[in-house]
């Protein structure tokens, strides 16, 4: 316990580190939000359109859930679970996160669903996302292949990091399919070393829970690449009029998958601090020089959405009428 504290305290203060470092060297203007602010119905449409993404993401993980739920999954009380675990997001930093506190609400709903099928499921939907997000950007890198690599260096490295993780993709998917055993023999030499036999486990159950959904995968990809797509686009409809610099979609979408895939990085909430420096880095590779301030801007959004979820929190009321508590959340994450 006192070793979470530590690291949490060591988390913030790196993000709140980064963010002193961006404002002090005025990476980091904050007038951009009062600009946005004079056009409320921008931002409400915002937050309506990441809240129907969530849905989507519920949709997503319900899929996932019902093969093995004893009983059909209420659609509304899974997106309440989903919409809990999202507002945890925003307010645990590193390992206890808000996919797992949503474990113990989900349970709930079905108590014969194991906490252990449960994790699976829940980090199962995020590799499916991520997948979708890599499939997103690699396409759109092939695309505007020429157009990109015609930028700069910079970008022709970024596009082909694009490219190259769409191809592991593509390279996993045809293990899966066709040479499923071969991934989980690989894995068995990593099981000689016992600092990394408890990994190597886990991954090799999330590869069996990945082949089990090989007749319905394809279609949760695409799924995720329309979650993914839609994600980006609220980004780009936030914050295109306040670039310095042309952000055009293209831009966008060949920045994006890097982007969300740093603020994934369990440092901070929402990717605070570090999703400012990344944002600001990446797009300097675009000719946008207020890469950070236009994440800021996201970041915003992003949390007034997320702390929604407080609502049905407080409001909660399951089979066992209470709510999750720190020991709840010290069980699951033991579990990981």
């Amino acid at each position: 316990m006192k070793k979470n504290i530590i690291t949490n305290i060591i988390k913030f203060s790196l993000a709140i580190g980064l963010l002193y470092w961006l404002i002090q060297s005025g990476k980091l203007d904050f007038t951009l939000l009062k600009e946005l602010m004079l056009t409320p119905f921008v931002m409400i449409f915002a937050i309506f359109l990441l809240l129907v993404n969530h849905a989507l993401v519920t949709y997503r993980l319900r899929f996932i859930i019902l093969k093995k739920a004893t009983q059909g999954l209420s659609f509304i009380k899974l997106f309440m679970a989903n919409w809990i675990g999202i507002f945890f997001n925003s307010v645990l930093p590193g390992s206890v996160t808000g996919d797992l506190v949503k474990v113990f609400y989900i349970q709930d709903l079905d108590r014969k669903l194991t906490k252990k099928f449960l994790i699976i499921s829940v980090f199962l939907d995020r590799v499916i996302g991520l997948i979708g997000l890599v499939v997103v950007g690699g396409f759109v890198s092939i695309i505007n292949y020429k157009q990109l690599i015609s930028l700069s260096s910079d970008v022709k490295i970024v596009t082909q990091i694009n490219i190259f993780l769409l191809l592991a993709v593509f390279v996993g998917l045809i293990f899966l399919y066709f040479f499923s055993n071969l991934p989980l023999k690989l894995l068995e030499i990593f099981t000689r070393f016992k600092a990394l036999n408890n990994i190597v486990l886990k991954v090799q159950n999330l590869w069996l829970e990945l082949c089990q959904f090989k007749n319905r995968l394809m279609l949760l990809i695409l799924l995720s690449m329309i979650i993914q797509s839609m994600a980006i686009m609220i980004f780009w409809y936030l914050t295109h009029s306040f670039s310095e610099g042309e952000l055009t979609l293209m831009k966008t979408f060949s920045v994006m998958p890097i982007g969300f895939m740093s603020i994934a990085i369990p440092i901070a909430p929402a990717g605070l601090g570090v999703g400012h420096v990344v944002f600001e880095k990446l797009l300097g590779y675009f000719s946008v020089s207020n890469g950070a301030s236009l994440f800021n801007i996201y970041f915003f959004a992003l949390l007034i959405s997320n702390l929604t979820g407080v609502i049905p929190y407080l409001f909660y009321s399951g089979k066992n009428n209470r709510k999750v508590h720190m020991e709840d959340i010290n069980e699951i994450n033991d579990q990981v």
